[in-house]
């Protein structure tokens, strides 16, 4: 079961339904921007995870919303990313080297 908690200004929005999600520019949704960087960096999903909580503390995602941040849109797993959590992604990868022109 997931809670939702309120965004802090050290903790970027989670929506918590599918119907939340929304589309970006070019009909991609944040979760395959944030799947265009993953796949980017090279990194295996577990080390991705770590370099997206950077600077998130207690707040960053759980394994199960990461996992539902990189599952399709389709699958009962699916979690969307919200626009918050997607720059914060942007911003960490962008430290180790992932452009984010190409999410």
């Amino acid at each position: 079961m997931m809670y939702d908690v309120p965004a802090s200004p050290s903790m970027p929005s989670t929506p918590l339904a599918a119907d939340q999600a929304h589309e970006q520019s070019g009909n991609e949704s944040a979760n395959d921007r944030l799947r265009d960087l993953v796949a980017a960096s090279g990194l295996p999903t577990a080390v991705a995870m770590t370099v997206f909580n950077r600077g998130l503390g207690a707040t960053g995602c759980t394994e199960t919303q990461w996992k539902g941040f990189l599952a399709d849109a389709g699958s009962a797993r699916f979690v969307p990313l919200s626009d918050d959590w997607l720059s914060h992604a942007i911003e960490q990868f962008a430290r180790i080297g992932v452009p984010g022109e190409l999410a």
